[in-house]
């Protein structure tokens, strides 16, 4: 049955988990709130990592979906940086 498991899944399943232990001793919280501030740090992490491919010119504002929210695309600079990471495999 191990055969079916997904060792990047697995990883990121458990790193989470540390993450919520960490939370729930450093900020004497339950699992419950953990939970949020865990969902509330991953969030800031993503809007960081888009911030910075903005100001790096590899993606921009495509538009917005029906709720408003931003939706992204790649700038031909970012294109030729997926050409070149694609042909380095």
């Amino acid at each position: 049955h191990c055969a079916g498991i997904d060792a990047d899944q697995l990883y990121a399943d458990c790193e989470k988990r540390e993450c919520i232990e960490v939370l729930m001793r450093d900020l004497e919280c339950s699992e419950e709130e953990a939970e949020i501030y865990y969902k509330e740090i991953a969030l800031k992490e993503v809007q960081n990592t888009i911030d910075d491919l903005i100001k790096e010119g590899i993606v921009e504002v495509s538009g917005y979906n029906e709720d408003g929210e931003p939706l992204f695309s790649l700038t031909e600079l970012g294109k030729k940086v997926q050409n070149e990471l694609n042909n380095k495999k």
